[in-house]
């Protein structure tokens, strides 16, 4: 089941929200988590007993890691050292195992259980705070489940820290206006995830039907260009949607995104883009190998190791990895560049060179075949000969999805979201919203919704 189909919009949710709203405070977390496993059992089976015993297991771990009150040196001797040992061994075990089943579905299953990546990372995450002595182990097993498997953002994020929610999922005040800016955020995602993200991603299946070899340099561009405003409503309206929800139900979840195509760079980017997963990426990889603390080379190498493992855990595929590097390569030159004071003066030609250059870094990520990746990108430059080329194709494509380019432009500045903060809870931005959640239906009902981008990682 997804945030954008008929079933969740016109049945789960208003059943889920009138049990919950029902619910005795006391038992809100066991509401919340039953919705939750309904939510996933809409999925295959074993793929719900896959959360379920990676919920079980890294229990048991985190309580098992758990240093308690530490003791002095004096009394720590040969005892303490050797449960230390067992502990690192313990928390090595677990990381590689935790690995292994997500390597297992990434390469060798043929489908990968809803938000995998995105709970594995979070229980990663917990369980080095555990180990390091950041957190205490949760000691109730049904609020380690809920912090794991919520349904608000067990399929998209955002990827929070256990001591992000640790207050709130023993304690959360849930009131009318948390739950109005819940609905209005959800209401915003929905609309650019049905009304832009689904439009636009049209443009990119008529280029991958026409053949990646057999379009002009022009209309290349354009579907690059699509395909990067396709891939950011998706993914930004699921992560508002996620949010959303969280506040009904009385969680405040970290924002996912911050307008990143106002970015001046590449680094600057992907500080605005899945911020949660950049967090993480610097906290537990980048920091933990030194950060940029050792000199330039070790930096360099540093934001290496990172942007490998980002694209890992995209994908195996080539492809991927062939992403992570163009963007360290990116993010290495800028940092050279940023070091001639003139750059520093430049404010337009920035975010031009930002435009350029990310449309073509998203062709590494949807391109999966290599020889197709490299026919593509050659055809963007106007570079070798193509397969049947009409060379009015760009005009075709500006006819059709002209309109949907130049809003989702637009809607990339955040004006959207600041006009709706702005009419906070008036008549007007309510009656919008409503209008749109129905005319989403109506586009739901009628052409169907595209399964969220992220949910095969």
């Amino acid at each position: 089941m997804e945030f954008g189909s008929i079933e969740f919009l016109l049945y789960f949710l208003p059943v889920f929200f009138l049990f919950y709203a029902i619910t005795p405070k006391r038992l809100k977390n066991v509401a919340l988590l039953a919705g939750s496993y309904v939510f996933y059992a809409q999925g295959t089976l074993s793929h719900g007993l896959v959360l379920v015993i990676s919920i079980l297991v890294n229990y048991g771990v985190g309580r098992l890691l758990d240093q308690g009150e530490k003791p002095d040196a004096s009394q720590q001797g040969d005892f303490g050292e050797k449960r230390d040992k067992k502990r690192e061994l313990l928390f090595m075990v677990a990381v590689m195992g935790n690995l292994a089943v997500l390597c297992h579905f990434k390469i060798w299953a043929e489908a990968i259980p809803l938000g995998l990546s995105f709970y594995t990372f979070q229980v990663l995450g917990y369980l080095a705070d555990v180990h390091y002595g950041e957190v205490r182990a949760e000691r109730s097993l049904a609020r380690f489940a809920l912090y794991l498997g919520m349904f608000p953002k067990v399929c998209s994020g955002p990827i929070t820290s256990y001591a992000e929610l640790k207050d709130q999922l023993e304690s959360r005040e849930i009131t009318i206006a948390k739950v109005q800016d819940g609905l209005r955020l959800f209401v915003l995602g929905l609309a650019f995830k049905t009304l832009l993200a689904d439009r636009i991603g049209i443009l990119w299946t008529e280029v991958e039907k026409t053949g990646y070899a057999s379009v002009s340099w022009r209309y290349a561009w354009l579907g690059a260009f699509g395909y990067s405003l396709m891939l950011y409503f998706d993914f930004q309206g699921y992560s508002m949607m996620a949010i959303g929800l969280g506040k009904m139900t009385g969680f405040d979840l970290p924002e996912n995104f911050n307008k990143p195509y106002l970015a001046r760079s590449v680094r600057e980017f992907y500080r605005r883009w899945h911020i949660t997963m950049g967090t993480w990426f610097r906290k537990y990889v980048y920091f933990h190998l030194g950060g940029n603390r050792k000199g330039e080379g070790r930096t360099v190498l540093n934001l290496l190791v990172v942007w490998l493992l980002t694209g890992f855990w995209h994908g195996i595929s080539p492809n991927f990895f062939m992403w992570g590097v163009f963007l360290w390569s990116l993010i290495v030159a800028e940092r050279l560049i940023e070091r001639i004071p003139i750059v520093k003066q430049l404010m337009l030609w920035p975010r031009l060179y930002l435009w350029f250059v990310i449309p073509i870094s998203w062709m590494f990520f949807a391109i999966t075949d290599v020889q197709d990746l490299q026919a593509y990108l050659m055809r963007m430059f106007g570079m070798g000969h193509g397969i049947n080329v009409y060379y009015g194709d760009w005009l075709v494509c500006l006819k059709r999805h002209g309109a949907y380019l130049i809003a989702g432009v637009i809607c990339a500045t955040g004006v959207v979201e600041t006009i709706f903060e702005k009419l906070r809870n008036k008549f007007l931005s309510n009656l919008i919203l409503a209008i749109l959640f129905w005319i989403c239906v109506w586009k739901i009902m009628a052409a169907g919704s595209n399964p969220f981008a992220y949910v095969s990682f």
